[in-house]
């Protein structure tokens, strides 16, 4: 939770140093959390099929991006809320055996802007708005170790992001829209696989539960 915060800080620093605001989208509803009946462990990974489209400079690779979306949609929202104990990030097919359960993210994540616009902003010290878009098309495939049995859960938000001088002194509020976003997705996907029958004490992680 501390890295969690950490992360948050640092990105709020950095919108509150070009006035920005973050949006939510509203494809998802909003969900309270579920007390969990187990606590496992678990192990992802990003699959190949997994797309990170970006119409800006893109300044990280396809396998770091996803790695980003687990962090922030799974290890850091599903730890702080009890779902898991522990999420370590494998690589590709090196699923060690040692945890509870095995998740892999595949999907698409696309962050759409204008250079133009961007540019033009930049410009005009920010008196002139841009947008960045994000939409968040992810599935997840869970697989539990001991039984073999498979869960897929999908969840499809979007995100936006505004620049522009008026929201300078908006920092308290500025990361809002994308943690909302972000909740909305971590919520679905994993109340989603509890549906469908994982993370019960039948189903072969009893050695985790409370």
């Amino acid at each position: 939770m501390r890295r969690y915060y950490c992360i948050s800080g640092f990105i709020a620093l950095l919108v509150f140093m070009t006035g920005c605001m973050t949006f939510s989208g509203d494809k998802l509803a909003e969900l309270e959390p579920i007390k969990p009946l187990l606590s496992p462990i678990i192990e992802t990974t990003v699959s190949p099929e997994y797309q990170y489209d970006i119409d800006v400079m893109q300044v990280v690779t396809r396998n770091k991006d996803g790695r980003m979306v687990n962090d922030r949609v799974i290890k850091m929202l599903w730890q702080d809320k009890g779902y898991i104990s522990d999420s370590n990030y494998v690589e590709l097919g090196n699923f060690t055996g040692n945890a509870d359960y095995n998740l892999t993210l595949s999907g698409r994540h696309s962050v759409d802007s204008s250079t133009a616009m961007q540019i033009i902003s930049g410009l005009t010290l920010m008196l002139i708005p841009y947008t960045v878009d994000q939409e968040y098309d992810l599935i997840y495939t869970l697989e539990n170790v001991k039984t073999g049995r498979t869960y897929t859960a999908k969840a499809y938000e979007t995100e936006a992001m505004v620049g522009w001088l008026l929201f300078f002194p908006a920092l308290p509020f500025s990361m809002l829209g994308s943690m909302h976003a972000i909740e909305h997705l971590s919520e679905h996907i994993y109340q989603d696989f509890v549906r469908q029958g994982a993370f019960a004490p039948d189903s072969g992680s009893e050695n985790n539960s409370h």
